[in-house]
């Protein structure tokens, strides 16, 4: 037989879970939007980091390619140029490449990827082989007064050798760099979103070089009567000398590839390009930026 004060007992711990079930059903519809607001704004705040640490490592892969676009030498040539075109009109290289047709490609040499001091020139040039290049490779061989160009002849394990095309250097200090032209361009990339590629201008293999870039444009910063200092921006698509050319405007827009504000109503918003053209996005996971690549020599 239960006595009256465990009675009493349990009576009042059941009031105390009803009082507690009541409070709850009162405090947990104020709660949850409070929690799912932190959340969003948690995932937003994510996003954004996401943000610059995708637009740090693309600018670091522009800088990486594009500021060897110049030779060394005291002299750039005046037949050095480089080639900004179209996605809508396309070298017969990337005919066959799913190029983005809303953004610009570059067509330029890649100079320097390797590159060694030659204190007495020689012909043959042998030095130890650190560039990895085989034989038939070009290379570029300049000194103050000129450039000459080089062609791999031996390739082994431990040296390169090298003929001289022209002897105007021979008994000079100087530099010897590799040389290779390419293509650079948004298309689609492997894991379907649209990526940064590299494509080489005579033969081999493209590369994926930054997945989720979605348009890319890019303007010469041109130094007219080469002073030193640039008098001007071009959206003229075509060649333009090396001589004048002392850095790139990049324009780009891209989309993250695991955005965390995924769940959160994006934000249509439009760009206007310095070409005129205007890029219309989603934000958060999808931004817009912009950079100067200085073209840097010797």
């Amino acid at each position: 037989m239960t006595s009256p004060r465990r009675a009493t007992l349990r009576g009042s711990l059941l009031l105390e879970l009803m009082v507690a079930c009541v409070l709850l059903a009162v405090i947990l519809p104020l709660l949850i939007p409070s929690l799912w607001q932190l959340r969003a704004r948690h995932n937003l705040t994510l996003t954004y980091l996401d943000q610059a640490v995708f637009e740090s490592a693309l600018g670091a892969q522009f800088k990486a390619h594009w500021g060897r676009l110049l030779p060394a030498g005291c002299n750039i040539d005046n037949a050095l140029n480089l080639v900004i075109g179209a996605g809508n009109n396309l070298p017969e290289r990337l005919s066959r490449r799913s190029v983005s047709s809303q953004s610009d490609w570059l067509e330029a040499m890649d100079y320097g990827a390797c590159r060694q001091s030659l204190n007495t020139i020689s012909n043959p040039i042998e030095t130890p082989n650190s560039c990895g290049l085989n034989v038939g490779d070009s290379v570029r061989i300049s000194t103050c007064e000129t450039s000459v160009q080089a062609q791999v002849t031996l390739s082994t394990s431990q040296k390169l050798r090298f003929d001289l095309l022209n002897s105007s250097v021979l008994t000079q200090t100087g530099i010897l760099e590799s040389q290779a032209a390419f293509y650079w361009y948004v298309g689609e990339g492997k894991n379907t979103q649209q990526a940064l590629w590299r494509t080489p201008k005579s033969s081999g293999n493209s590369l994926e070089l930054w997945a989720g870039l979605k348009a890319l444009t890019v303007l010469p910063l041109i130094d007219t009567n080469q002073d030193g200092f640039v008098d001007s921006i071009n959206a003229r698509y075509g060649p333009y000398s090396l001589n004048k050319v002392r850095a790139l405007w990049v324009e780009y827009l891209y989309e993250l590839g695991n955005c965390k504000a995924h769940a959160q109503t994006p934000i249509t918003q439009r760009y206007k390009t310095m070409r005129g053209n205007t890029w219309e996005y989603l934000s958060p996971c999808q931004g817009v930026g912009n950079q100067i690549i200085v073209l840097n020599s010797f």
